[in-house]
């Protein structure tokens, strides 16, 4: 068994946040993921909501542009693309993922596993295949 100073159990922000400043500091440092790291916030709730209110910002400042003195667009031609947008949250994702990959964090000195932990006693740890 390999040991480790600290097992960071989950790569999304927090655990990724973490990994990187206990690496920093000196420590033996594992990450443990079970599905793949970024977590929520990159793949399904920060960054790609962001991305949707941005869009929507954009048609709502469009489409009220001329009560704050700014012409010549008619309100009711705003159209949103949703494919458009679609491919746009995507392409955040994706920035904001090539920081997170497995090979950025390694570089970073954290030894990334892929898999499922659990806790088989004080200071022990199984890791599982996901």
């Amino acid at each position: 068994p390999e040991e480790f100073s600290i097992v960071i159990v989950g790569a999304g922000s927090g655990g990724l946040t973490a990994a990187s400043f206990a690496a920093k500091l000196g420590a033996k440092v594992a990450l443990v993921e079970g599905h793949r790291l970024g977590g929520d916030c990159t793949w399904t709730g920060c960054v790609p909501s962001k991305a949707l209110i941005k869009a929507s910002k954009m048609a709502h400042h469009a489409r009220t542009a001329a009560k704050h003195g700014v012409v010549g667009v008619d309100p009711s031609a705003i159209k949103v693309d949703m494919g458009v947008v679609h491919d746009q949250v995507q392409q955040v994702i994706q920035r904001v993922y090539q920081h997170e990959t497995p090979e950025k964090v390694a570089e970073q000195g954290v030894r990334v596993i892929m898999g499922m932990a659990s806790f088989e006693g004080k200071h022990d740890l199984r890791i599982t295949d996901r």
